[in-house]
């Protein structure tokens, strides 16, 4: 009896407190399990010599009490101990993930440049901070994050906007059913929009120093296309997979509901419009489709068909195709890359005159990558101007983007542009961009391999 009495104590003495997580540790959750197996076994292993004492031997039943008030003492030690690690730990495992991206760039141009939106202000020989990017992204429950991007970004007028670029919910799961069919994921309030793939990036993770003329002069621009452009409907997206239609290939598709008007190729958004007030029909919706393909985890194609639809008296229609090929062969993945691509868009609406046209544009583009350090790139555009498709601008533009971690780049760029507008004909820019990004960075833009 004094024997299994022995091991009791034993046991009791070896159960290890619960630390506050260091390296190498179990989960909480797990030691906590194991503690209370421990403490269930001892009281099992009481309960059965209990059983077993002769009647009337008060000194083994003394033993017996000792132990297990001292058994209780230890069982609620532990709880509270834990207890209370829990809570010092939780306000950080849901403080959001931040990270902030700052964009500088200065310009010296060959002739006079005024900026198109209706600040018409000279943005010519002049620096800028383009932006100041704060994302903030969290875990908000088993089925949903939050994400949200607040940019202060600099207008041609040298003001300062705060402006909520994107802000959504992502329902990564559907609560009724406890799954997703379809690897279904669900954006909610405002984003950046799945036309073509340009669109999609924030200004800081472009490879360029200026967007492809189709995504300013097209889907829109706040301050001029030298600052931030691009279209982030408020509204909800669809993301999911369909059953591939080739061996090894992943095929995708986002649609979109969305509120209409927004897009600078409407009616509804046209600063000069003669139609007061533009009748316009909500909602717009938003189609993409995405074909990909990887090679060996060599190479890498994205084929992609973008439309946009919106109703009404004066509808608006877009139609975009995109493409995307990487190679970056294993050996050689972190000094050596190519990256080309282009995407195009035609544009079927009613212009001020209510005539119906259909301008379209294009822009293509190539990089390499000579080292770990250097990009070395170019990118030409095509486009016909949305108010008057036989008015044609072309651009072509070169740069050389130095990385020396992903949270620091320098790019230097040089663009020559030919119009049919007179002011913007034969004009020859040269921009230097500045880049930094502090906080939990997210993962590189498909064209960094760092």
């Amino acid at each position: 009896m004094s024997c299994r009495l022995l091991m009791i104590i034993i046991l009791l003495c070896s159960i290890p407190p619960v630390a506050a997580g260091q390296d190498g540790e179990k989960p909480r959750d797990q030691q906590l399990d194991e503690l209370r197996r421990e403490v269930i076994q001892l009281r099992q292993e009481i309960a059965g010599l209990r059983t077993q004492l002769p009647l009337g031997d008060s000194t083994q039943s003394g033993e017996l009490d000792q132990l297990e008030e001292r058994l209780e003492r230890r069982a609620e030690q532990l709880e509270n101990k834990i207890d209370a690690v829990s809570r010092s730990v939780a306000p950080i495992a849901f403080n959001p993930k931040m990270v902030t991206a700052v964009n500088f760039a200065a310009r010296s141009d060959n002739k006079e440049v005024i900026d198109p939106s209706p600040n018409q202000s000279v943005i010519s020989n002049r620096p800028f901070l383009r932006t100041v990017e704060v994302e903030l992204s969290s875990a908000v429950d088993p089925y949903a994050s939050a994400f949200a991007v607040i940019s202060l970004e600099n207008q041609a007028n040298k003001d300062f906007g705060i402006d909520a670029e994107e802000a959504y919910g992502l329902i990564k799961r559907l609560p009724v059913l406890e799954s997703a069919p379809l690897g279904l994921k669900m954006k909610i309030g405002k984003y950046r929009a799945s036309i073509g793939v340009d669109n999609k990036i924030h200004i800081h993770d472009l490879p360029w120093t200026t967007r492809p003329l189709i995504v300013s002069r097209y889907l829109g621009t706040d301050h001029g296309e030298f600052f931030e452009s691009g279209f982030n409907p408020v509204g909800v997206d669809f993301d999911f997979y369909l059953p591939n239609p080739f061996p090894g290939t992943t095929f995708e598709m986002n649609a979109d509901v969305v509120r209409a008007g927004d897009i600078a190729i409407s009616n509804a958004s046209l600063a000069t419009s003669t139609l007061s007030p533009v009748a316009v029909r909500q909602p717009a919706y938003i189609g993409h489709l995405n074909l990909s393909k990887d090679w060996s985890n060599v190479h890498l194609l994205n084929i992609g068909a973008s439309i946009y639809d919106e109703e009404g008296d004066y509808a608006t229609r877009a139609y975009g195709v995109d493409l995307t090929y990487k190679w970056a062969p294993a050996e050689e993945r972190e000094s050596h890359s190519i990256v080309a691509g282009g995407e195009a868009l035609m544009i079927d609406h009613i212009n001020d005159a209510l005539d119906r046209i259909h301008p379209y544009g294009w822009f293509g583009y190539l990089q390499y990558q000579t080292s770990y350090w250097l990009y070395l790139g170019a990118r030409y555009d095509w486009i016909e101007e949305s108010g008057d498709a036989g008015v044609v601008t072309r651009n072509i533009g070169l740069y050389a983007s130095y990385y020396t971690t992903e949270f620091l780049r320098f790019r230097f760029g040089y663009e020559h542009r030919q119009s049919d507008i007179a002011s913007q004909d034969n004009l020859n820019t040269i921009i230097f961009d500045l880049n930094l990004v502090f906080g939990s960075h997210p993962t590189e833009p498909y064209w960094v391999n760092r």
